[in-house]
C-alpha cells in the first residue's frame, strides 16, 4: 500500500443543539479533495485516544489518501457534558460530527465512510438510521456487539452491571440489532477468528449481517466471504474468519481501500 506524508488539526465542533464537540483531523499534506472517514471509538474510549493507539491509528489511513476525522462524544475527552451510554444523544451527535466532516474543503462529499471500533457500532447504526446526515456510501464494523446480551456478556461485564438487561427503556436504544436492517448503505463486517471481547463467539457478527442483508443495505459483505451472504451459525467451519496470523493493521486496511473502492458504484 503506497503511503502519502500526512498532518493533522485540532478542531471544535459547534452542534446545532448548541453542544461542541472536541475533534482532530487528519489529511494528506497536499492539497485535494480525499474521500471522508469518520472514526467512531468503542468503549468508554474518547476518539482522539485513537492517535496514540497501540493499533491502528487515524494517521494510518489518512497517509492511505483519505481525509480523517476522529472525535470525543460527548462526556468524553475534552468535550463536555454527561456520558451517554451510545444512546441517543450520541447518536444525534455522530450524525453532526458527520456533517461537519461532508463540509471540510479538503473531503469529497460524495465519497463519505464511517469507521466504526467496537460498541461504536450502536452509535453509528443508531446515527445512520435514525438522522439526518451526509449521504454515507459504506459503513466498516469492526467486531461490533449486536444487542445487550453480547454487549454485557450476559450481565457479566463489570462497566454495564448498572444496566441490567432487564432494563428496557434504557436498551432498546443501545442495541445495533434494532437499527441496522434500516442501514441504506453497504456494511461490511471485520470479524476476526478470534474476537477482541468475545472469544470463539460468532452470533452477533452472524445476527448483524444477516439482519442488514435481509435490510436495506446496499450490500453486505465480511471479511472474504462473498457480498449479501447469509450466514448459518450451525456452519461457522465454511466461512472465512481472519486468523490470528493476519489480524493486524495491514489487514484492516487492506480491507478499507477494498469497501472503498467497492463502494464508488453506489
Amino acid at each position: 500500500m503506497d503511503r502519502v506524508e500526512t498532518t493533522f488539526n485540532e478542531t471544535w465542533i459547534e452542534l446545532p443543539a448548541g453542544e461542541r464537540v472536541y475533534a482532530h483531523v487528519h489529511r494528506p499534506i497536499m492539497k485535494g479533495r480525499y474521500p471522508g472517514v469518520l472514526l467512531v471509538p468503542g468503549g468508554f474510549g474518547s476518539g482522539t485516544d485513537l492517535d496514540t493507539s497501540p493499533g491502528l491509528t487515524p494517521d494510518d489511513i489518512s497517509s492511505l489518501g483519505f481525509t480523517v476525522l476522529h472525535y470525543d462524544p460527548s462526556g468524553r475527552g475534552r468535550t463536555g457534558g454527561e456520558e451517554d451510554f451510545w444512546g441517543p444523544r450520541h447518536q444525534r451527535e455522530l450524525a453532526g460530527v458527520l456533517k461537519h466532516l461532508a463540509r471540510l474543503s479538503n473531503v469529497d462529499e460524495e465519497n463519505l465512510g464511517v469507521f466504526s471500533f467496537s460498541i461504536g457500532i450502536v452509535i453509528s447504526t443508531g446515527a445512520l438510521s435514525r438522522f439526518p446526515k451526509p449521504r454515507v456510501r459504506y459503513l466498516y464494523d469492526w467486531e461490533g456487539p449486536s444487542n445487550r446480551f453480547v454487549t454485557t456478556k450476559n450481565d457479566t461485564m463489570e462497566q454495564l452491571r448498572p444496566f441490567h438487561t432487564s432494563n428496557e427503556g434504557f436498551w432498546r436504544e443501545r442495541e445495533a440489532s434494532r437499527f441496522i436492517g434500516d442501514l441504506e448503505c453497504a456494511y461490511f463486517r471485520y470479524q476476526a477468528l478470534t474476537d477482541h471481547v468475545q472469544g470463539t463467539f460468532k452470533g452477533h457478527a452472524i445476527e448483524l449481517l444477516n439482519l442488514a442483508t435481509r435490510g436495506k443495505a446496499a450490500w453486505t459483505r465480511c471479511n472474504d466471504n462473498p457480498v449479501n451472504t447469509l450466514f448459518d451459525e450451525s456452519r461457522l467451519e465454511d466461512y472465512h474468519w481472519v486468523p490470528e496470523t493476519l489480524n493486524n493493521r495491514g489487514q484492516i486496511l487492506k480491507y478499507l481501500l477494498e469497501i472503498q473502492t467497492q463502494a464508488q458504484g453506489l
